[in-house]
């Protein structure tokens, strides 16, 4: 019997909220929907700690922070800060030599590469050393650090670092196609993880397609509704209130 195929997609920091499926008028997620209507939609779904690095390490080891040791985000790591490609771009001044935070433990990517596929990566890592494929992987498409610019994000592959000009979300979806084609062509069976960066900050208006922005400019936010400030709030970066905080949602909602 032969294996079926694996196609795993993963957007960053997207709440359960933010999709159209899940009651949120005012965001428009058509392709989202479809997929929660052709598919099954889990409403009693939780994550111990639903930050970038920790939730990713959890997707892939099926283990809780306090298990994995990512405890939160990562800001260094993941490539080696002594790169001549690298080493004059300033964006790169908190990074250190590469760490594979997730060496000692076993990913499910592991487990299918043993079982036979072949598996590949387009898009967003962030556990750390980007430049080398790890956990099974031997398609390796992401990004160098953590997060990047939409517009201009440090892309890898072949153990290369390259600035492209060009936004991310085509970037990985283009090379996710291609993986797809060629994948498929194979015998073996394949996995691939199709890893985005959106809604993931920067949510900037330079950050991404004028036309995408300008669909929410008429916005009123009714299914978001403004509510004070909670005095715990710790990232206080992100707290905003009347017409910037409308901004912040439009570029998270774009």
């Amino acid at each position: 019997m032969k294996q079926p195929n694996i196609l795993f997609i993963l957007s960053d920091d997207q709440g359960a909220w933010a999709m159209r499926c899940a009651g949120n008028q005012d965001i428009q997620t058509p392709n989202l929907d479809r997929l929660a209507r052709q598919g099954a939609r889990f409403e009693n779904f939780f994550c111990v700690s639903p930050v970038c690095s920790p939730a990713r390490a959890s997707i892939l080891t099926g283990t809780i922070p306090s298990v994995h040791g990512v405890m939160d985000w990562l800001a260094g790591g993941n490539v080696d800060a002594s790169l001549a490609e690298i080493r004059e771009n300033p964006a790169f001044q908190n990074e250190t030599t590469p760490i594979q935070y997730l060496h000692d433990l076993t990913a499910y990517t592991d487990l299918l590469a043993e079982a036979g596929y072949t598996c590949a990566l387009s898009g967003k890592w962030h556990l750390g050393d980007s430049l080398t494929p790890q956990h099974g992987f031997t398609h390796w498409y992401t990004i160098a650090r953590g997060g990047c610019s939409y517009m201009h994000p440090e892309m890898v592959r072949d153990g290369r670092i390259t600035i492209e000009n060009r936004y991310i979300t085509e970037l990985i979806g283009e090379d996710a196609l291609c993986n797809l084609r060629e994948l498929a062509a194979q015998d073996a069976p394949f996995y691939l993880s199709v890893h985005f960066t959106a809604p993931h900050d920067p949510w900037d208006q330079k950050e991404h397609p004028q036309d995408i922005w300008d669909s929410y400019q008429s916005c009123r936010y009714e299914s978001t509704p403004e509510e004070p400030i909670h005095p715990w709030q710790a990232a206080k970066w992100l707290a905003a209130t009347g017409e910037k905080r409308k901004e912040k949602l439009r570029g998270y909602y774009t």
